[in-house]
């Protein structure tokens, strides 16, 4: 095991160092690309005009890394005699899931260039929607679907339902300094934990890979905002969570119950939580689902009393929780991974109640 540990923090460095070194390069071509987010809306919380180019240091760094880590893989690491055999073997055998890697970097591509050019030009909410779907399409002609489901008819629709809201949810939530990419890299963490108990070493590295590229990101985001990830970086990140998520394995033959299936529902609870509660209150304000307010999960922190620093930790640190109460699934019983199920389900009742509560006290 230590030696993936070492490889994996290795390939947390490589990505942190190569998106550190992309960051200046992906703030100057901002204001040449037309991505400036000016604060006109009254939604804005930032005074000046900003960069919205922080997908175009997250992008090349972590699949640029990527790739040449695959290549180096494949054709060289074989040949290294002093690395572990498993190591070795291991490598090699990446080739094995090319066609899986090539199909979500397609995914990937489409939802990034859909991003850059909704931060340009403002897309409608249709058009963005129509082509996450269709972003979707290579992925699951590649067989990344939720093995879960037995039948094509289910496994489709629902791996597609996944990837829309995982997309979705991670540009909702970007609404604050270093909230999605602090949160991202959580979750990158908690699954690279998830995959080296349970000797997931390919989903190791990749996640270690996720969270130094948006590491490298959030270092010119949090407190203070010298770049945002823009529509290009949420969603990218969104519907790359997703994919990373599915490929991931949960549960086995012999585990003793099928409830580590709900490990990343649970582990990515708090971006989802964020979206569903939105889109509820939006609802039932007969507002556009898809229009931007101060409703998010964060904002409603900050109506609570903190302020927008205090309010991001927060949720950095719920979603820690969910996380590493979600990592035993895999070898509790029924009878004790349903009460550790409840358990999660309840941080977020109390979190609810909480709010519902200031709210009637502030209103009253």
């Amino acid at each position: 095991m230590t030696p993936w540990i070492l490889l994996a923090l290795l390939a947390l460095a490589q990505c942190l160092v190569l998106g550190l070194l992309l960051m200046p390069w992906a703030k100057a071509q901002a204001p040449r690309l037309g991505l400036m987010d000016r604060p006109a809306a009254a939604r804005k919380i930032h005074q000046e005009p900003t960069p919205l180019s922080g997908g175009l240091a997250i992008f090349p760094a972590f699949w640029g890394a990527l790739w040449l880590n695959v290549l180096l893989a494949a054709l060289v690491i074989p040949m290294l005699w002093f690395l572990p055999e498993t190591v070795r073997v291991l490598a090699g055998n990446v080739v094995l899931r090319f066609d899986m890697l090539v199909a979500v970097f397609a995914g990937c591509a489409i939802i990034f260039v859909l991003g850059l050019l909704d931060d340009r030009y403002d897309l409608p909410p249709l058009l963005r929607l129509g082509v996450q779907v269709a972003a979707a399409v290579p992925v699951i002609a590649a067989g990344v679907t939720f093995q879960a489901a037995d039948v094509w008819w289910v496994a489709w629709p629902l791996t597609i339902f996944w990837l829309v809201l995982l997309t979705n949810s991670f540009n909702f939530l970007d609404n604050m300094n270093g909230l999605t990419s602090g949160v991202t890299v959580i979750v990158c963490l908690v699954m690279a934990l998830l995959a080296l108990l349970f000797r997931e070493w390919y989903m190791l590295l990749v996640f270690a890979m996720l969270a130094g590229a948006v590491l490298a990101f959030w270092f010119h985001n949090f407190p203070r905002a010298s770049v945002f990830l823009g529509d290009n970086g949420s969603t990218h990140l969104g519907f790359l969570v997703g994919c990373l998520a599915i490929l991931t394995t949960y549960y086995e033959e012999g585990d003793p119950s099928r409830l580590p299936v709900l490990i990343p529902l649970l582990v990515l609870g708090v971006p989802l939580f964020d979206t569903l509660s939105v889109l509820w209150i939006r609802w039932k304000a007969r507002r556009p689902l898809m229009v931007g307010d101060t409703n998010h999960l964060s904002h409603r922190l900050v109506a609570l009393g903190m302020n927008r620093t205090e309010a991001v930790l927060f949720i950095y640190l719920a979603t820690l929780v969910v996380g590493l109460a979600a990592v035993p699934l895999r070898i509790l019983d029924w009878r004790h991974g349903i009460l550790q199920t409840l358990l999660i389900v309840l941080i977020f009742l109390l979190l609810h109640w909480l709010e519902r509560v200031s709210y009637r006290t502030r209103s009253g």
